[in-house]
């Protein structure tokens, strides 16, 4: 440990001086993979946007039921109470039929005040129902349906169903694509280290020759990865800060509607550089260990 840190400078010093003197092999690698940590960042914050998207439209799915209005209130009360004993369902609140047509007008405009008023109102009073785990909203809806004295059981039609899935899928699909560019970012640095080992091969012939140890040999390289790791996710990084915080002002946080409500940039935007700079140096670690351990041939 005493000898690794006393060369520790001299190390520093070789991987500085090696990445100066293959200045276009660094560069060309270093842009390799900005264009991959570009893309894992754009399908990033894609995908945990969707994830947010999908949170929110979940949270706001309720099971509307209408009640029988023959129903009187001991009757709508023991209705509740047959609700409140189905196992996914969390939460039960009243809202009677003028309560309805106010928050119809108050949504979609005065057209609907026409039908305030006494024998007017065609809505029926409703339970709205929140449950506890919404992925399982279409056979609690069914078991609902059965229960004397609901008119009717709705959540949004098939319609949510079929968006929540396909966020769902875009999020996976989004994951995947972005671990496959993660793969290819050690590709390119493995690639990059190696054509290095080829052109210094007789460099560290002499090295091994004299008795360097392999470490010794290995560490400068694998500092040159990290190094290359880093240098290659500063550009994504400031895409990230500047572009997703511009696009966030421009849609002044929303996407179409206040359903689909983006991720405030702070300190959003902060967690995702972080992330891009730790990929970098673990990739360029990762790249250039596995090229100059194959090379130096540790494991035969």
């Amino acid at each position: 440990m005493f000898l690794f840190l006393k060369c520790l400078p001299r190390l520093f010093s070789q991987a500085n001086k090696d990445l100066k003197r293959h200045f276009v092999l660094t560069f060309s690698s270093s842009l390799s993979i900005a264009i991959a940590l570009l893309m894992a960042m754009v399908m990033t914050v894609l995908a945990v946007n969707v994830s947010y998207f999908t949170e929110n439209i979940e949270e706001q799915l309720v099971i509307q039921v209408s009640i029988n209005p023959t129903f009187q209130n001991d009757e709508i009360e023991n209705l509740q109470d047959e609700l409140q004993t189905i196992k996914n369902v969390k939460t039960i609140e009243y809202s009677d039929s003028e309560e309805e047509l106010d928050k119809l007008i108050k949504d979609y405009g005065e057209t609907f005040a026409q039908y305030q008023g006494e024998d007017k109102n065609p809505l029926y009073d409703v339970f709205l129902v929140e449950l506890k785990d919404n992925a399982k909203i279409e056979e609690t809806t069914s078991a609902i349906q059965k229960l004397d004295g609901v008119m009717e059981a709705t959540y949004g039609t098939s319609t949510v169903n079929t968006m929540v899935q396909m966020f769902s899928g875009l999020r996976i699909g989004g994951m995947i694509f972005v671990a496959a560019l993660i793969f290819l970012a050690i590709f390119l640095i493995r690639n990059t280290v190696k054509l290095a080992i080829q052109v210094r091969k007789d460099e560290i012939s002499i090295m091994k020759t004299v008795g360097a140890t392999n470490w010794y040999i290995l560490f400068p390289f694998v500092l040159e990865g990290m190094l290359t790791g880093f240098f290659g996710a500063l550009l994504p990084s400031l895409f990230c800060v500047l572009g997703y915080t511009s696009l966030y002002n421009a849609l002044n946080g929303t996407l179409m509607s206040d359903m689909f409500t983006l991720i405030k940039p702070y300190p959003f935007t902060i967690y995702v550089v972080l992330m891009l700079l730790g990929i970098g140096i673990l990739v360029g670690m990762l790249g250039s260990y596995l090229a100059t351990r194959k090379y130096l041939r540790w494991t035969r």
